[in-house]
């Protein structure tokens, strides 16, 4: 089918032009206003009996007392390591503190992602805590993504991955010490290099040629 989500067509398109060009078997995660996943397998796309699979954004990360999702369901990774997850931390973190920080500059329910990037950026604690949180998190589930599908790599897209290493530092370290010792130090780890704009159109189009 030519129709697909933007998480799917992202990961064609690396596959295709970006930094999984060649690669047989990799997991492409976007994290954007939420968490979305193209899962390649062989080579090939992963849908599903439905079409509908790599939702790895609604696997549940934290199970006790975990975020309410736009799902329904609770503690989905999605509401921790998307950019609105970021947020969320942020005025959880403040709210549970009395730390100072760059961000109580800001009114509380206005504080985005960009702001808590930031204030880590000029070396504010409290921000450099949210995404070490963040990325924890996340580092967690990919671990537990990799046990699935052992990929070759998992790929990073979306607006969170322009915060370079204050997430990746964290979501590196998290994902060594949750992995099996098999895959230990061997699981490559990349930024995209495909521009947001061109991803899904470049992933649409090398996708067509699939007809």
């Amino acid at each position: 089918a030519a129709l697909t989500n933007d998480a799917n067509a992202a990961a064609i398109g690396e596959m295709t032009y970006g930094v999984a060009r060649g690669m047989k078997n990799f997991i492409m995660i976007t994290l954007g206003t939420g968490v979305g996943s193209g899962i390649v397998i062989d080579g090939k796309l992963v849908y599903g009996h439905d079409g509908f699979a790599g939702e790895l954004g609604h696997t549940t990360a934290i199970r006790e007392n975990g975020r309410l999702c736009g799902c329904g369901k609770k503690g989905c990774l999605e509401t921790y390591c998307s950019a609105t997850g970021v947020a969320r931390s942020a005025r959880e973190i403040l709210a549970s503190s009395t730390q100072e920080s760059l961000l109580r500059n800001i009114p509380v329910d206005s504080i985005t992602s960009k702001d808590v990037f930031e204030a880590a950026m000029e070396g504010d604690e409290i921000a450099k805590d949210i995404f070490a949180f963040t990325g924890k998190i996340l580092g967690q589930s990919l671990a537990d993504f990799v046990a699935f599908s052992a990929p070759e790599a998992i790929v990073l897209f979306g607006g969170l991955s322009k915060a370079g290493e204050l997430i990746m530092n964290p979501i590196r370290q998290s994902m060594e010490d949750e992995l099996l010792p098999l895959w230990k130090g061997k699981i490559k780890l990349f930024f995209s290099e495909l521009k947001e704009a061109d991803a899904a159109v470049l992933g649409a189009s090398a996708l067509a040629w699939e007809l």
